[in-house]
């Protein structure tokens, strides 16, 4: 079965935050990881499953499952739905993204917003 991909706004912001981040020291750089993340996304409609499921790998429950963009360190977060495959955030894979996405409460003991 060939997947259909949704990619919804805040996913393209996504992108765009990282670019420009990296940008502030290397344009290439940030160019490459752009084209990379959206590399990883073209090719998730070929084999979906290639993912980690978030509920196995944490034991959080959802159906997200994750791809990490290599050899750097951001994450495509996306679910199967249907023949669809939305794609929900892309994020630095070493932040605390599963409190990001409202699965579990912030490690950051500095944190006063929880």
């Amino acid at each position: 079965m060939k997947y259909v991909l949704d990619i919804p706004a805040i996913v393209y912001r996504d992108i765009a935050g990282i670019m420009k981040y990296i940008s502030t020291d290397n344009k290439t750089a940030a160019k490459k990881v752009a084209a990379k993340i959206v590399g990883v996304i073209e090719k998730l409609p070929d084999n979906p499953l290639i993912g980690m499921e978030l509920k196995k790998k944490f034991g959080v429950e959802t159906d997200l499952r994750l791809r990490i963009v290599n050899p750097y360190t951001y994450i495509v977060l996306f679910k199967l739905e249907d023949g669809l495959i939305k794609v929900y955030r892309v994020l630095d894979g070493r932040s605390d993204y599963l409190a990001r996405i409202g699965l579990t409460e912030s490690i950051d003991k500095d944190d006063d917003s929880q």
